[in-house]
């Protein structure tokens, strides 16, 4: 039987016609035919995964308590090396936080009577809705206690059965 393939592959070699694919020994398509191009190796660099020194820059939510943000609006959050808020920040949904290794700790500013001798404005008072999501978003906030960079190169916040996934805008 392999004599009879091998030379009807031959008779239509010579006739001008194309050969049968190359099968390796299980009959299965030779990929690596003898004539393949060498596949190129993927050279995409591993991103790292552990701590987080900083939060600062701009952040679009992926995701609350391990599901993904499925809204028909999208949630941003901005931050310096110090603070993350929702815009505007007149709503007050603002934390202060401090990263220690994969360590972090989220709190809410002290009101402006609880910082002596330091002369403050009045806060900006607005009147805007916030959506339910971003409340969601301020809770898990609040009960996560560790920052870690996942392997898609987002940052996740997670503690006390909570969870927020971020991605730099």
């Amino acid at each position: 039987m392999r004599r009879l393939a091998l030379l009807l592959a031959l008779a239509l070699a010579a006739c001008g016609g194309d050969a049968p694919e190359p099968r390796d020994p299980a009959g299965r398509q030779d990929v690596a035919a003898p004539d393949a191009p060498t596949p190129v190796a993927d050279t995409t660099p591993a991103v790292e995964t552990g701590p987080v020194d900083t939060l600062a820059g701009e952040w679009r939510v992926a995701g609350i308590d391990g599901e993904p943000l499925d809204e028909s609006y999208g949630i941003a959050l901005s931050a310096t090396d110090q603070r993350i808020w929702w815009e505007p920040q007149c709503a007050g949904l603002v934390r202060l936080y401090r990263i220690e290794g994969e360590r972090i700790t989220l709190e809410p500013p002290p009101p402006p009577e609880a910082q002596k001798g330091l002369p403050r404005p009045p806060p900006a008072l607005c009147t805007i809705g916030v959506p339910p999501a971003v409340d969601r978003v301020m809770q898990a906030l609040d009960a996560v206690d560790t920052a870690v960079r996942t392997p898609q190169n987002g940052i996740e916040l997670s503690g006390g059965g909570r969870s927020v996934t971020l991605f730099s805008q």
